[in-house]
Parts: C-alpha cells; structure tokens; sequence
C-alpha cells in the first residue's frame, strides 16, 4: 500500500500512548510471585515498542509504566538473582541456592528428573501453569501444540504425567513462545550493547511457524532462564535511552505513571461518588479515605522517581478513572497533564465539545490539562486489527485519523491503549509487528509532510522547536472548572463496583481499612519513622498489604469468568491480602477477629443481564431506542445476520455474538430482513458492522470492507426511537 496521503487540512498531532501494566502477585507471605505475566511480557512486549522506534526518529510517544510492574521487575527479578548469574559469562552461580522468584521459572532451571508431584501439578495443572498460552500464540508452534494438547488432556482427566522430556519441553515451550520474534529470529542488540539471539533453537519455516533445530535439554532450559534474566536487567534502560527530555528536545519517549498498585482511586476516596455515573446500580456500604487516594497518587510517583531519578510531568490514572477530587490530587502533586476517555469530556459538557483539543481543568487555582482518548481509534488498534493484515490495519488508521483534517485549526488525537495483552490476539499478524513497522513507518514520512506530527504530552504543551512545534500555553487551552466521573470503559465503574460479588470485595476491603484505622496510627506516619517498634513494624506491614488490596484488577476479576484458569486465582490473591493485614495487625497486639474467607460470591445471571443493560446509560441524559435493520435480500444467510460494535450493548466488536431477529410479514416468505434494538444516550457515537453466520468471535462472513465502519452519532434532542436501515455489504 502506498504511504502517500492527500489532507487538505492543518496539521494532526498524534500523541500514541502505551499503558504498560502488571498486578502485584506477591503471595501470602511475599517471598515470590505466584504467576509469571510481569517476567513473560517483559520478555515479550515491553522492550518491543522502544527497540522498533530507533529506526523512526521521529515517532515520538508515550509510554505509562505502573509501579507495581517497576517494582516487581526490579526489585524481585532483578535484584533478587543478582548474585546468582553472571551476565558477562552468561552463567548461574549456585543454582541449588536459587531463590524460588516465581514458580515456573524456578522450574525452568530445576532438573526436570528431580520434579516432585507438586512440581508437576504447577507446572501444568495450577492457576498460572505453563498452559496459559493462547490457541493464536500455539498456532505459531506447531511442536508446541503437540505437547499442550497432551498435558491438557492429562489435566482434564486429572492424569499425572512423569514423562522427563515431555516436562522438560513443556517447561521450555512455555518460555520460548513468550520471547519477543526479533529474538527468536535474531541477533538483537540489547541496551547495555550484548547481544541476544535465540535463532540456533527454532527456524521460522515457509509455513510462517516456529520449529526447532534441535531436542530441547536441560541447558537449553536453563539457557533461556539466563536469556530472560538478561532482559529483565534491560528493562530501565531500554526507556531511558529513549526518554524525551523537554530541555533539550531529545529522545523520542515520555515516560509517565499511574497510581501505586494501580487502584481507581475515585472509589477510594470516596465510593459514593459512583452514583454520578452509575444510576440505578447497588453500591457498597461507603468506603472513604481521601488520604489512600493521595498515598497511591504520592507512592507512584516516588516508584517512578526512584527508579528514573526525576518526576513524570503526567499520568495515565488507573483505567482512566478521574473525578473532581482525583483531579484535584494531581494539582496538587504538580502534574502538568493526566489523560482520561473522551467518554467523560462527552459527559462533563453534554456531548458540546470536541475531544480532538487538550482541556485545562482548574481546580482550586490550580492548573492541570486533560488529554482525552479516542476511544474509536484506540479500540481499533487494541480489538479491532487483531483480525486484519498489518499494512491494511495501518493504512485504515492512517485513514482514519486524516478524517478529522480541518482548514481551519489543527487537531490533538489521544490513542491510549495496552501495551501488551493484545498483540497476542493478532492472528494474521503475529505479535503485531507488520502492523507496527507499518504504521510507524508511516507516520516517519508523514512527519515530514506535516500532515501528521506525533507528539507527547508535555512537548505539545511546551513546545519543540527543533520539530517545528509551537508551544501551547495551558492559559490559551479550553478551560474545565469541572470533570464528570467514570473511566474509559462505558464512562462508570462498573466494572469494579455495583454487582454483588464486587461489591463484597469492597465490604471486605472496608472491613480490613476500619481495623487498620482503629490502631490510631497512620501509614504516613510510619512512612517518616527511620526505626520502628515491633510492633510499629506489624503495622506497616498491614498497611503493605492493603495498598495492594486496593488495586483495581482485585475488583475487576471478582465475578468475572476466568475461562483460562482452574478455579479463582485473583479471588484468592484479593483474600490473601485482606487475611494478611488482619494476621500482622494480630501479631502487633490487636485483639482482631482474622476472618475465615471463603471466595467471593459466585454472579446470578439474572444480575449480570441487568447490568449489561444499565452499561452505557448515563445520568441525567436522555435514552434513546435505536433500532437497525439489515436488509439481506441480496445474500444467502446460512443461519441468522448478527450485529457487533463499540459499545456492550453491541459485543464491543467481538462478532457473531449478538444475533439479530428475522422479521416476519405475512405474504412475503422471502423478505430476508434482520432487526435488533438498543437503548443509548443522546450523544453516543455508534460504530457498528453486520456480520453473516460466522463463528464467535471470528470475522469470517462479514461486510468486506474491513478498513471502514457503519457509523452514527444519537443527536442531542433525537426523537425517543431511531430506525436506522442498513443494506448488507453495502455503504
């Protein structure tokens, strides 16, 4: 596809923003980590972005890295097996001493002939096993699919295999796959200037799949241990060498944070709060400490502080998730900018602004700009592409972003997404490389045409003349004296809060806080004390605990199927942390009932139906029923024409799932038309596409025209139902 692009219009400045996150996973004790994604993707995603952008000087982006990620990167991998390899001689030193950092990769270096039962059962029939590895991933590994499939019928039938190769090249498989391509098709110079290369292990075949070159032995095992301890140790530098320092105008990347443990920090100031966006929901009893809001605000910017050796100017809050006070936190810590999802700029002015323009929010005085999302592009990159080509994904992008081109003014499109999980899904385009070479290749020559400009936050805001771009003062931005609440999913929280199962973990997590608060001492407190009692330490370790408890995955999960796990592991991980303080507040002197969990409350179906059809529904605007209707008379429907789009009522884009109704009209057998029906808020933007009698969840059978969507905007003052008549496969 050609890289030359028509825009009559001003500049487009571009700021992409990756959002780089893991949970804590420390267990009970916090002497390990009991699931392996923070070592995987590090090996897999996270140094992915920064090498591809040296050969694009001027991409410039940003990158949002959660302290909990740095801290378990650094302090438990890093740090934790310094003594133990030597990087230089690329070898383990007392390997029998090894400290157990994570289980499967203990195991990766622990003789697999010396594999007890227990062994065996984590490494293939425990939450975080060696099976968590996607059919997408697997399709790439055709050896490797031969193993899975033996060990996960052997987990069904609750079969021990005893098999040491079979163990050996399950264990190797499970690292191998969740190494970035470039490595295994090497070499790749990595930041302290060594090299890694892992192509003398596998070949990339005509068939475009992974094979090896040899029989995997323990070396190769334990090989693979030190090539990941190896990158792991270049994880900082790999964004340090990038990073944009707005003094001098150099680098490519701003770094910027989240949180501590990357909690919604509204509901922890205050959970009432949820009532402005989630009318009609039951909420928990009222959990309010203003003072963890600002702690996790304050402890995240120390994290990254610590580990980079100055302040991030902006910060992606967790999920997005913003309101009045929250905002006001930010002030007064001294950011410069934070970002959230145009969802809550469409809410905080009635759908009257345009979200292509950076806002200053003033609260108290104080100025901070608010940069928000995209939500259509960025789903495109995050769901969408998945099931496209590379260069065709990149040029609908290129498309879609020169659309908002006006003669008059220039525009600023936030793209905020993960930076991990969904490269994983990319079934055409394995681990999105095509897409990313393509795209940043790209928006390089677009830079130099002007017509496309990326840029981060803070040089947007202050300029960078060496890029030809002007500064813009936060006084001459549109100014907010107010931000509504919510998140970048559905604009609420409910995602967090309102069903009974999370609901409880609140109640839970509530109950823990008023013990911790009934000790009548601070975490501030004994954050400033240099020596500690016995019992001041106990303490501490409570207020450890439940900081960890108060992140948002803990409240995301509950409830939610966890198809890819035996039983509830984030469940247990929450639980484990609550029974933690209430031990350590037991052995500071306490007279505390240490409680006697039990998982959280399985959903009802019934409550999860009615949910989903408060999710988009916002208070104080108008609801609207807007009816499609497929005409396909034009095409043979094998089964039924079903719906999908950007929004829950519509599957956010995973097709096939919702079915339209055949409408039925006497006398006329073979009309072949297809109606469904959803209730939204003025002011919505719809994008939508009819797909025919596919598979769930693959795009096989619908409307070719891939790089275009059906759209429409529900219009402020629209009648109370709409009927909006679409013909099949046509525009």
């Amino acid at each position: 596809m050609s890289d030359i692009y028509q825009s009559p219009g001003k500049t487009i400045y571009l700021m992409l923003l990756f959002h780089q996150h893991q949970p804590f996973y420390y267990d009970q004790d916090m002497m390990k980590l009991v699931a392996p994604w923070v070592r995987t993707h590090t090996t897999k995603d996270y140094l992915f972005i920064p090498s591809l952008l040296k050969k694009y000087p001027n991409v410039h982006i940003t990158i949002n890295l959660s302290p909990s990620l740095l801290v378990q990167v650094q302090e438990k991998y890093v740090k934790g097996l310094k003594k133990f390899i030597d990087i230089k001689a690329k070898k383990i030193r007392n390997i029998k001493n090894i400290p157990e950092i994570e289980t499967l990769f203990y195991l990766l270096i622990k003789p697999t002939k010396y594999f007890t039962k227990q062994d065996i059962l984590c490494l293939y029939h425990c939450h975080y096993s060696a099976l968590s590895v996607n059919d997408v991933i697997r399709h790439y590994f055709p050896e490797c699919e031969r193993v899975y499939q033996i060990f996960n019928e052997a987990r069904q039938k609750n079969i021990i295999i005893k098999n040491t190769q079979l163990l050996r090249e399950l264990k190797f498989w499970f690292t191998l796959m969740n190494f970035n391509l470039d490595i295994l098709e090497g070499p790749v110079k990595l930041p302290d200037n060594t090299i890694i290369d892992l192509s003398d292990l596998v070949s990339r075949k005509s068939d475009n799949k992974y094979y090896l070159n040899k029989k995997i032995d323990e070396q190769d095992c334990e090989r693979l241990f030190i090539e990941t301890y190896r990158i792991m140790c270049n994880f900082l530098d790999a964004h340090k060498q990038l990073v944009y320092h707005p003094t001098n105008n150099t680098g490519q990347i701003e770094l910027s944070t989240s949180p501590y443990s990357h909690p919604i920090v509204p509901l922890l100031y205050d959970t009432e709060s949820a009532k402005e966006c989630m009318e009609g929901y039951n909420l928990p009893r009222r959990f309010h400490y203003p003072e963890d809001a600002k702690l996790q605000v304050k402890m995240g910017l120390e994290v990254f502080e610590k580990y980079f050796g100055y302040r991030p100017s902006g910060i992606w809050p967790s999920e997005g998730a913003v309101s009045d006070d929250v905002v006001r936190i930010f002030a007064e810590n001294k950011l410069q900018w934070f970002a959230t999802d145009m969802q809550i700029l469409n809410k905080t002015l009635k759908g009257k602004a345009s979200h292509l323009k950076p806002y200053n929010v003033n609260t108290d005085g104080k100025n901070v700009v608010a940069f928000f999302r995209d939500t259509m592009l960025s789903d495109k990159i995050g769901f969408k592409y998945q099931s496209y080509d590379g260069e065709e994904s990149a040029d609908d992008f290129i498309h879609h972003l020169l659309s908002y081109a006006d003669v008059h003014e220039e525009k600023v499109v936030s793209v905020i997404l993960d930076g991990e999980n969904a490269w994983e899904w990319y079934r055409k385009d394995f681990g999105a490389r095509e897409f990313f070479n393509a795209l940043f290749r790209k928006l390089e020559k677009l830079y130099h045409s002007r017509r496309i400009i990326t840029v981060t936050p803070s040089e947007y805001l202050n300029g960078n003349l060496i890029r030809g771009i002007s500064p813009h003062p936060i006084e001459e931005l549109p100014s907010l004296k107010h931000i509504s609440c919510g998140s970048w999913i559905h604009g609420d929280f409910s995602k967090w809060i309102g069903s009974k199962e999370k609901n409880f973990a609140w109640e839970v997590l509530l109950d823990a806080r008023k013990n911790l608060e009934n000790t009548g001492i601070s975490f501030e407190y004994l954050r400033k004390k240099k020596k500690k009692t016995k019992k001041e330490k106990y303490i501490f370790r409570a207020y450890e605990y439940l900081f960890i408890a108060e992140g948002s995955d803990w409240f995301w999960w509950a409830g939610e199927d966890q198809e890819s796990y035996t039983g509830k592991p984030f469940d247990e991980l929450f639980l484990s942390y609550i029974y933690q303080i209430f031990v350590n507040l037991s052995k500071a002197g306490f007279r505390v009932k240490i409680p006697d969990f039990k998982m959280l409350p399985k959903p009802q179906k019934s409550e999860k139906i009615s949910v989903q059809k408060i999710g988009t529904m916002k208070i104080g605007q108008k609801i609207v029923t807007v009816k499609f209707i497929c005409d396909a008379n034009d095409t043979v429907v094998p089964d039924a024409i079903y719906i999908t789009g950007n929004i829950k009522e519509l599957g956010e884009w995973i097709p096939n799932v919702i079915r339209m109704k055949k409408i039925k009209q006497k006398g006329r057998l073979n009309l072949n038309l297809w109606e469904y029906e959803v209730k939204v808020p003025e002011g919505l933007e719809l994008h939508y596409k009819y797909t025919n009698s596919g598979k769930p969840g693959e795009w096989e059978g619908s409307e070719e025209f891939p790089a275009l969507n059906r759209t429409f905007i529900v219009k402020e003052n629209e009648k109370d139902s709409v009927i909006i008549k679409d013909k099949f496969g046509k525009l």
